[in-house]
């Protein structure tokens, strides 16, 4: 009876440490996976397409005047822009939900870390942009892209100045757009 019970009792032991190597080894798959994931996304926002993009915008907001064509132009470039961010928004939620389970902090903080300057400038720029583009474009519908990326924003700076701003914005042409006959 002792001996079965030393050999339960060791077969318990041998179980239980070969779960614990595979969840420690799942859970650096993941790590790996996760700071992958944070690489694509940064390599997406820098990109040769979202370079385009921001050259693109840069060139329309500084711009001493613009007209219906070239707003219509730099549309494209806006949304490639504000999808990017989206991207990395979306990204960034999926390695936050899994933070607990497989260990993704390190990797948040890395994609943080690297994006932050980014979506600080255009944080600042976006506001701006977009009264240019509705000079021209007033029925812009660009407010799920925006709140996505205010949202990121958030997460990433924390609050700011320039984001709640913006929300204002977007949640005042929401209503007007809501209460317009």
């Amino acid at each position: 009876m002792r001996s079965e019970m030393l050999i339960s009792s060791a077969s318990a032991a041998v179980a239980f440490g070969a779960a614990a190597m595979a969840a420690w080894a799942a859970r650096g798959t993941s790590v790996k996976d996760s700071f992958d994931l944070a690489r694509s996304l940064y390599a997406e926002l820098t990109s040769p397409t979202a370079a385009a993009a921001r050259s693109a915008l840069e060139f329309y907001r500084r711009a001493p005047a613009r007209t219906d064509t070239e707003t219509r132009d730099v549309l494209d470039h806006y949304f490639a822009l504000l999808w990017a961010f989206e991207h990395v928004h979306a990204g960034r939620e999926s390695l936050t939900g899994q933070k607990r389970i497989n260990g993704t902090g390190p990797a948040v903080d890395y994609l943080d870390k690297m994006t932050a300057w980014h979506v600080s400038e255009w944080a600042r720029r976006w506001s701006g942009l977009r009264h240019l583009i509705h000079e021209h474009t007033p029925d812009l519908d660009d407010h799920h892209s925006i709140s996505s990326f205010c949202d990121l924003a958030d997460a990433v700076l924390g609050p700011a100045d320039t984001i709640r701003t913006l929300r204002q914005e977007i949640d005042e042409e929401a209503r007007r757009r809501t209460a317009a006959p």
